[in-house]
């Protein structure tokens, strides 16, 4: 069952609107799903995320809450699973 899903080309409309493949643009398009996962199961208010930016680690497990956050699978496929690799980002 697929819940969100998202694409590096969708990063135009926040304003990026070149350098789609590299592992930065991997990042953005997985914290993009994230967060369409989030809405999708109405907890986007609740995990808010790190809200301004210090330098810290930021674990969302630290929080204090009912509600613990999601695992992902990731299935790669025939991909190589290189150290690296820009899918890395995306999973981060």
């Amino acid at each position: 069952m697929v819940v969100a899903q998202a694409t590096s080309s969708e990063l135009t409309k926040y304003g990026i609107p070149a350098g789609h493949k590299n592992y930065a643009a991997a990042y953005c398009t997985g914290l993009l799903v994230a967060r369409r996962v989030l809405k999708h199961f109405g907890l986007d208010e609740a995990f808010k995320g790190k809200e301004e930016l210090d330098g810290d680690d930021y674990h969302v497990e630290d929080e204090e809450g009912d509600q613990r956050p999601f695992k992902c699978i990731l299935d790669v496929g025939l991909q190589t699973t290189a150290t690296g690799h820009r899918m890395w980002g995306a999973l981060k």
